[in-house]
């Protein structure tokens, strides 16, 4: 962005998901199945906003239509990620973290372990759903050794980073990882190799069996937050209104209902709905988000002056 340049159409970028086809997913329709492309799919990821392996996230429509968020970045800068340092120390990507939908069939995810903490908020559980956090000292494959947690809708984890760990059946996840991390899969339960997987740590990642806390949350009105870390503030917002003007990038996750969000002086109308997320820039004028009835989402309200520490 040039200096003294006067750019007036800041406004919400919605982002187009990449679904990936997954041997242990789901092809039955519940409310994340979007886009249409996911539907009818056996999908097992849909990536919410990623510049990371290989996904980079597009926005889906509006005025940057097709554009990826580093592109805006460029044009808009620190009216974008709400940092200027961000962009005096050069940093390509605008995300700190990257963001998906983690969704299980019949059969368990892949059992694995990671270089950071990673955020989970359950959006759907069967009653046999469950995840797996740490291993018995028993003898025996690991597979058979997980310590099994029963799984419901709303609830919320942070994933130590090394603890050995795994989705159950019928479940949807979301789940936030900090940029640069790495995941690697110790044991995919005897299934063909996965032709698209995340690639190994270069340095070995030392595994534990640390307790998985259970995040508690904090009350403001008739919102709750759910967790606040170095990266970001994840927020719990069951409101048909919300009215505010930007101060940090954030990103807008719907759970349950529909809405939209209208902003000041901007004529571009953003619709929401579950499977699909919206950055909010923090440059951007007083917005409102609205439904006609109510809708639930979180907000991720990133911490920019952290991102290097990710």
């Amino acid at each position: 962005m040039k200096k003294g340049a006067i750019i007036t159409n800041i406004a919400p970028l919605t982002l187009a998901p990449l679904v990936a086809d997954k041997p242990w997913g789901s092809v039955n329709h519940s409310s994340f199945n979007m886009p249409a492309k996911a539907d009818g799919v056996n999908w097992g990821e849909i990536w919410l906003a990623s510049e990371e392996f290989g996904l980079v996230t597009k926005v889906s429509s509006g005025s940057q239509s097709g554009k990826t968020l580093a592109q805006i970045k460029t044009q808009w800068g620190p009216l974008l990620t709400g940092s200027q340092d961000h962009d005096e120390l050069g940093l390509k990507k605008t995300l700190n973290s990257s963001f998906r939908l983690e969704r299980t069939g019949e059969e368990p995810g892949p059992i694995r372990f990671l270089t950071s903490d990673e955020f989970w908020y359950v959006l759907e559980a069967g009653p046999d759903s469950w995840m797996g956090a740490g291993t018995s000292p028993a003898e025996g494959p690991i597979a058979k050794r997980l310590k099994k947690i029963p799984l419901e809708p709303g609830d919320r984890y942070l994933v130590p980073k090394g603890l050995i760990h795994c989705q159950g059946p019928s479940a949807t996840v979301l789940k936030a990882l900090p940029s640069a991390s790495f995941v690697e899969t110790i044991d995919d339960w005897g299934r063909p190799p996965d032709t698209w997987n995340f690639s190994k740590s270069p340095v070995p990642i030392t595994s534990t069996n640390s307790n998985l806390p259970y995040l508690h949350t904090i009350c403001s009105g008739r919102d709750r937050i759910l967790y606040q870390g170095p990266l970001f503030t994840v927020t719990l917002v069951n409101t048909n209104f919300f009215s505010a003007a930007g101060e940090k990038m954030s990103l807008v996750c719907p759970v349950r209902g529909r809405g939209s969000i209208e902003t000041s002086g901007i004529n571009e109308t953003v619709r929401l709905h579950p499977g699909q997320a919206t950055l909010i820039p923090a440059g951007i004028p007083q917005y409102s988000i609205k439904s006609s009835t109510i809708i639930s989402y979180l907000l991720f309200e990133f911490n920019q002056g952290e991102y290097l520490t990710a």
